[in-house]
């Protein structure tokens, strides 16, 4: 490629009806001015070109990158979505075993309360009944007792005189030794 600097060392032939040195000489340091503005910004967007490759190119690993982590984002995304469901349905299924649990827990308790319950309620009944069996034999037994001792007075007063005096009081054990018929004690 020609450079400005050959443009500017460029020597031509002279000859005897030639073009004029000075107006060639001045042409040919426009030429030079021009083209070396050129060759510089030529040499410039050059430069820029290549900074804007370089620059493209790390834009487009930078994308590559920033795509990859989105990919890696997403899948991790998706993991821990898919986790979570996981452990939401876990967890479920965790406490409705939990609540099952309880509630036969809780059955088995009130089963056992109305068993003791039960229980305490018959033992209850059997104690009255046992008491109010007691309570029969002792006024059985005061009644046996009272009318044997109705029935020693009874024959007492057959053998009192009837007189207008009074009778003497005795007692019950008198009578009977008068008798002679045991008293019986309850």
């Amino acid at each position: 490629m020609l450079t400005p600097l050959d443009i500017h060392n460029k020597e031509f032939k002279r000859s005897f009806r030639g073009y004029d040195e000075d107006e060639i000489d001045d042409f040919l340091d426009q030429v030079v001015n021009d083209y070396e503005k050129l060759f510089r910004e030529n040499e410039k967007l050059k430069e820029e070109l290549a900074r804007a490759q370089q620059d493209n190119a790390q834009y487009q690993k930078l994308e590559k990158n920033l795509k990859d982590t989105l990919l890696v984002a997403q899948k991790t995304a998706e993991e821990v979505t898919t986790s979570a469901k996981q452990n939401a349905q876990e967890l479920r299924d965790n406490t409705a075993k939990e609540c099952q649990n309880m509630r036969r827990e809780a059955e088995l308790a009130a089963r056992q309360m109305t068993a003791d319950a039960e229980q305490k309620v018959r033992e209850a009944q059997a104690a009255y009944a046992r008491l109010t069996g007691e309570r029969n034999a002792f006024l059985c037994r005061v009644k046996a007792a009272l009318e044997s001792e109705l029935a020693v007075l009874e024959e007492a007063m057959k053998h009192v005189p009837e007189g207008k005096e009074e009778p003497a009081v005795t007692t019950a054990e008198e009578t009977a030794a008068q008798t002679e018929q045991p008293v019986q004690e309850g």
